[in-house]
């Protein structure tokens, strides 16, 4: 019998990813063609032996830097990320076209090719995956979602779900723990189910199993065993099957190669960067009184602290009167100047001293305040182990949530960071930060409603 999605289609696996590539290097060759065609006006193909040469291994890196920027995963997060991926891989690809055709003397064409080759590029590219993205939604549907959890869990499993575009999920039921028993005769009308913790595991193996036998999709919100178990390899104990779970802290290979890398990166970036820095500097101390460069206390790698430096953003003395507390959307704390440096990430460009030192890396867990820390390693005791890694200006909890992401979800990106660690990754979060600077949501601080939820303690 045919399984069909909620508008009675047939359910398929969508389009290949092989053939949204096959497109995306179409495009982006013809793309490419036709800047250098309106440019030189060469009609004919009598000046393309070197446009001919640089097709090949622009097609390679196309595939490489689309991939590394999420391009052919499945996407559930709406358009807008889609966007900020392409507009920084045709830049990407473009800086490397032009230094290629630099490096191999292939300038005997006009150079205004690679202003107009991207333009074109990234229109052709916009109307495919617009395309694409609505094939999608109609091949898949929107789904009926059944959410298990408790009440705060759901809760804010539902505002996320809420940012989300409309066809997507239909949330249909919502059952807290207390009333999984329902579960069987919510599942028929369901397409998918999220549990978002508070099951045990008997329950959790329950919902798979039965949902698998109904072809269902299933999401869970992992706990911290479930995101080591990542990692784990099958083994045996004599004949018994076995799961090995791996230490979490990375070699001292990959610890000296990470450093390495590091400091090459910061000190290649510093020097561009020293005018930016200064221009900044100028606007923040002609802005409001106060020094120009904020240094703050944070826990770093192994839980040793450090000092952070940041050009300032707030007013001077800005926690006299509250203590420490984290930032929120519309913080009367934060200068006009400090505003637009937060928005654009200009505020960290310090850090790459920090970097330097060896207190940051360039990837890793955001470093944070002592008070806050010990908050969290009371509630969370599994935060002690972000520290087994250096903690880093960019990371995948900034380019996979926002800043007002709540703590337990920027932990689980953490930890899935430190067990799964490797240059590669380091490598994609770097190519991933760059569509997240243009993203103002992605910096934007906590709001009212969940810095009410947060009560901390005094130390």
């Amino acid at each position: 019998m045919a399984i069909t999605n909620s508008r009675g289609h047939l359910k398929t696996a969508g389009i290949p990813k092989w053939l949204v590539a096959l497109v995306d290097l179409a495009l982006v060759n013809l793309g490419l063609y036709v800047g250098f065609v309106i440019v030189t006006g060469d009609l004919q193909g009598f000046q393309l032996e070197p446009l001919v040469f640089l097709l090949p291994l622009v097609s390679l890196v196309t595939v490489m830097l689309f991939s590394n920027l999420g391009l052919y995963s499945r996407q559930r997060s709406g358009f807008t990320p889609i966007v900020r991926s392409l507009i920084t891989g045709v830049v990407g690809l473009t800086i490397f076209s032009v230094l290629f055709a630099f490096w191999t003397r292939a300038f005997i064409f006009e150079r205004t090719v690679f202003l107009a080759a991207p333009l074109i590029q990234l229109f052709l590219l916009m109307g495919w995956r617009i395309l694409y993205w609505r094939m999608e939604l109609w091949i898949h549907g929107q789904k009926k979602l059944l959410v298990i959890g408790s009440r705060e869990e759901v809760n804010q499993a539902l505002e996320k779900l809420m940012c989300l575009p409309r066809g997507i999920f239909e949330v249909i039921k919502v059952l807290e723990p207390e009333k999984f028993e329902e579960f069987t005769e919510w599942l028929p009308e369901s397409e998918a189910v999220m549990i978002t913790g508070s099951l045990d595991m008997e329950q959790k193996n329950r919902v798979i199993r039965e949902s698998f036998e109904q072809s269902r999709e299933v999401f869970i919100v992992p706990e911290l065993y479930e995101i080591i178990l990542t990692r784990a390899a099958m083994t045996q104990v004599h004949d018994t099957p076995v799961i090995e779970c791996h230490d979490m802290q990375i070699t001292a290979l990959s610890f000296a190669v990470k450093r390495i890398f590091d400091f090459g990166f910061a000190l290649t970036v510093s020097i561009p960067a020293l005018p930016v820095l200064l221009a900044a500097g100028i606007l923040v101390r002609l802005s409001s009184p106060g020094p120009v460069i904020f240094a703050q206390e944070r826990v770093g790698y192994r839980g040793r602290k450090f000092t952070l430096y940041k050009l300032r953003t707030m007013v001077l003395d800005a926690e006299n009167e509250s203590g420490p507390v984290l930032s929120c959307e519309e913080d009367n704390r934060v200068t006009p100047v400090g505003r637009y440096l937060r928005a654009t990430r200009l505020d960290e460009l310090p850090q790459l001293y920090n970097v330097l030192r060896g207190d940051l890396s360039i990837v890793g867990p955001r470093p944070e305040r002592p008070y806050f820390v010990e908050y969290f390693e009371r509630e969370m005791p599994e935060y002690k182990l972000r520290h087994l890694v250096k903690p880093g200006i960019t990371g995948m909890a900034q380019v996979a949530g926002h800043y007002a992401t709540n703590t337990h979800d920027k932990l689980r990106y953490d930890l899935y960071y430190v067990s799964d660690y490797s240059l590669l990754m380091d490598f994609r979060i770097l190519l991933l930060t760059i569509p997240t600077l243009f993203n103002r949501e992605a910096a934007r601080g906590l709001s009212e409603e969940a810095m009410g939820r947060l009560t901390w303690p005094k130390f």
